[in-house]
């Protein structure tokens, strides 16, 4: 049997949100050789987990070619349809391979030998789950520093205070729509009056309805803004907006969002209309309230917001830091 060590192989799909979680944990493991393994998935990966269990029927043959020894000392996953690879590598290294889980994954669970879950999905007390607040990123303090200077002459000459604002989008069961978009630009001008300044970014799950009513709203505003969209041929300034906000405001659809806005370590105001959230993300949303981590933007004004103080949330340094207490 062939084995190596050193390596720590992280299992990278085409989903953003769950990619940059296991980027955001490797980021703090030190000493060993971080290895990308770049998966793209076939039909199959619509089967349930039942039914995948210890193989890798999901994945393209292309990507299949990059499973083979030496087997890696530690796996990290992501999401359901990384779980049945992570387990298949540790079966073919004859359990060599730890597979560590990042998300609840559903069934078969009992043989990954790490999961860490969400408090608000609420999953029941097991002997390999570890509950996590927030998603794990790669933001941390060191991380902005560098992103406010990155992007330091696009932002600097906008007034303070500096607003970022960060929209989501459909769910699965709800839609985010133009009205709901009118009434968040709404609260924000109650909130600020004429001053400050807006940066604004869209997400992939934006409908096109609400990015034509966003840039509308935008042009009504007295005060200066900056609106960003994925269909934007020009970098990506949202870690930059990040850097450079004195407050924080995102909408409750997206926990990595939210997570992202919370490892800030800036006050954090979450839109969620009660129409379109989802009852996890109200257990999630009403986690970071009672932490005084965040707070409602229905609830808000300057002087709620400026009690705001909360130590940075950063799930990626803690979930390292176990790692490597128990596998590495």
């Amino acid at each position: 049997m062939k084995q190596n060590n050193n390596e720590i192989w992280l299992l990278l799909d085409d989903r953003k949100g769950n990619s940059s979680q296991v980027l955001g944990v490797a980021k703090f493991i030190k000493s060993h050789n971080i290895v990308h393994k770049q998966i793209s998935y076939n039909s199959f990966a619509n089967l349930h987990n039942l039914l995948l269990k210890f193989n890798i029927l999901h994945v393209k043959n292309i990507c299949k070619q990059q499973f083979k020894p030496p087997w890696p000392k530690l796996i990290i996953g992501c999401g359901r349809r990384s779980t049945p690879i992570g387990l298949w590598i540790k079966k073919q290294s004859n359990n060599y391979s730890r597979y560590v889980q990042i998300m609840w994954p559903g069934y078969p669970y009992k043989n990954i030998d790490l999961i860490f879950t969400p408090l608000h999905d609420k999953i029941t007390e097991k002997k390999n789950i570890i509950k996590i607040t927030t998603s794990p990123n790669i933001i941390n303090k060191n991380f902005l520093e560098k992103s406010y200077t990155k992007w330091k002459n696009n932002f600097n000459h906008f007034t303070s205070p500096k607003i970022t604002l960060l929209i989501g989008g459909d769910t699965k069961k709800y839609k985010l729509q133009a009205i709901h978009i009118k009434k968040l630009i709404s609260k924000i001008k109650i909130l600020i009056g004429n001053k400050g300044s807006l940066l604004v970014t869209t997400s992939r799950r934006t409908s096109h309805e609400c990015y034509k009513n966003l840039q509308s709203e935008l042009k009504n505003l007295s005060i200066r803004s900056i609106l960003w969209s994925p269909k934007h041929k020009t970098p990506n300034p949202y870690y930059g907006y990040l850097s450079h906000a004195d407050i924080i405001i995102v909408t409750g659809d997206s926990i990595s969002l939210c997570s992202e806005a919370c490892a800030t370590g800036k006050p954090v105001l979450i839109y969620a209309p009660k129409d379109i959230t989802l009852n996890k993300h109200k257990i999630f949303h009403d986690i970071l309230i009672k932490k005084k981590i965040a707070i409602r933007i229905n609830d808000s004004n300057l002087k709620t917001i400026n009690k705001l103080k909360y130590n940075p949330i950063n799930e990626s340094q803690n979930i390292a830091k176990i790692i490597t207490e128990k596998f590495l």
